[in-house]
């Protein structure tokens, strides 16, 4: 019989170290757009970067997201063909696709600077990066049929990768004076690099009968995909503008400085989410296997243990986040962008609720139910962006703090309500109650440690955390959140 807590387990903190570092290394890339660039020209990158990624949910009309589905299905019942006729139909659609859109931006590119960028150089940083999200839509496709694979590795590695050229690209093109252009150039290089290594590695490594099954053109099948897809579009629209919104919004209210401001806080909110994301990475095939498989208990249990221990573990560190969110700002971007504090603060709370809201996501996407994922995020994104409208021109940056935040709550709310419908679960409230309170008191034990010690601002963090840390871990089992033999049988199910 197949473990799947071990695969599970394995599987998602694979992701989660490889993840991790690629959030290290995009947060690098930040960190030197931010120390070389002025406020104005590392806002206009990523309010360009931001719209870009807005009309970007066209290029596949969601059919990526199928592979996640339909490749453990067919891989489960040997149909090698299926399989290589999903790849091909995604990337014939995506060719059509984002052809039409690279075709709309260069029309409007000159428009768009002036009437909403307000920028002239807004127009061509446009067109250029227009054709590197081109490229980067294939890309997209290998990593996503990596993950329906459940190749794990290398759906991760794709944006370790990714960071890593883009950390190395930019540093010399910063070194060499080149300013905003190393951004640019870098942005549309690596996904061309990434895109001949992962395909070499798709074919060779991951699905070597690519080459020897011939592809075959079943309606049934591209229905199915089709169908799969216009619901996961329709969620990725209403993911794009829950993501971009805010952007979006304070690019037109408040202007490019606020959006540099908001493009500090909001990624490093955003590193809280690598926990849901490891997790969702392994969720969403597994999901999809056991559903197929009728194991719905089974299904149904794993939730349960999902939603215990990913509190445990977003807690603590959202906390921290919240605590330190001065130094972290200061520290890695500059006194220039501390009047992003009160924001970082806000959206790390937040991001409690984002992750719970993103395991709902992976367990509607996993069993083949992606309209509820769709009602629900589209919900929430209209909600975001009204919430928006109403804040930011009223208390700025803030406001699109608290939009987003609230956003994710009601979000994670309706999640839990259509979950328990579907399987049969029982939410552990109880447990997120304890682990609260151990949360809170852990919160409060590193503002009273910081106002005794005055140390090294590193050593001073890593005595408070230390300290903190141990405590929270404590309470822990004092409060009954887990057990040794929890522990123990945890352990005999990864490592035996």
């Amino acid at each position: 019989m197949v473990n799947y807590t071990k695969f599970a387990i394995k599987g998602a903190a694979t992701i989660f170290t490889i993840s991790l570092l690629a959030a290290f290394l995009g947060y690098v890339v930040r960190f030197l757009l931010a120390r070389n660039l002025t406020i104005e020209d590392f806002g206009l990158f990523y309010a360009v970067f931001a719209f870009l990624s807005l009309i970007g949910f066209f290029k596949s009309l969601g059919l990526e997201s199928s592979l996640i589905k339909f490749i453990p299905e067919f891989k489960y019942r040997n149909k090698n063909d299926f399989i290589k006729s999903s790849i091909i139909y995604v990337f014939l659609v995506q060719l059509v696709t984002n052809l039409i859109i690279i075709t709309i931006i260069y029309l409007l590119s000159n428009y768009l600077s002036i009437n909403f960028f307000r920028n002239e150089q807004s127009s061509s940083i446009l067109k250029i990066l227009a054709i590197a999200f081109f490229v980067d839509s294939f890309v997209v496709m290998l990593k996503f049929s990596f993950q329906g694979f459940q190749k794990m590795m290398y759906f991760a590695g794709v944006d370790l990768l990714r960071m890593l050229l883009l950390v190395i690209i930019i540093y010399i093109g910063l070194k060499l004076n080149y300013g905003l252009s190393s951004a640019i150039f870098a942005y549309t290089v690596t996904p061309i690099i990434l895109l001949f290594i992962f395909m070499i590695l798709l074919l060779r490594n991951v699905f070597p009968e690519f080459k020897k099954v011939k592809p075959i053109f079943d309606i049934n099948l591209f229905k199915q995909l089709s169908k799969y897809g216009m619901f996961t579009l329709a969620g990725a629209f209403g993911g794009i503008i829950f993501g971009y919104t805010d952007t979006i919004v304070l690019t037109y209210f408040t202007g490019l400085k606020n959006v540099g401001l908001y493009s500090v806080a909001l990624p490093t909110a955003n590193l809280l989410v690598y926990f849901n994301r490891a997790i969702v990475g392994v969720l969403f095939p597994l999901t999809s296997e056991l559903w197929a498989k009728n194991q719905k208990i089974l299904l149904g249990a794993g939730m349960e243990i999902v939603y215990k221990y990913l509190m445990v573990t977003i807690l603590p560190a959202a906390f921290v986040m919240v605590s330190f969110a001065n130094i972290i700002i200061s520290v890695f971007f500059g006194e220039q962008y501390i009047a992003a504090d009160a924001t970082l603060k806000i959206l790390s709370f937040g991001m409690i609720f984002a992750n719970l809201y993103g395991i709902n996501s992976g367990f509607f996407l996993g069993i083949g139910k992606p309209q509820i994922n769709t009602i629900i995020l589209f919900s929430g994104a209209i909600f975001n962006f009204l919430l928006n409208l109403i804040l930011v021109p009223l208390i700025g940056i803030v406001g699109a703090a608290i939009a987003t935040a609230i956003s994710y709550i009601l979000m994670m709310v309706f999640g839990l309500i259509k979950i328990k419908k579907l399987v049969k679960i029982k939410l552990p409230i109880k447990i997120w109650v304890k682990t609260l309170m151990a949360g809170v008191i852990f919160t409060f034990l590193i503002w009273s440690l910081k106002k005794l010690i005055f140390l090294n601002v590193w050593l001073e963090m890593a005595i408070v955390l230390m300290v903190s840390g141990v405590v929270y871990t404590a309470l822990l089992f004092l409060l009954k959140v887990i057990n040794i033999a929890e522990v123990k049988d945890l352990y005999k199910k990864i490592f035996k």
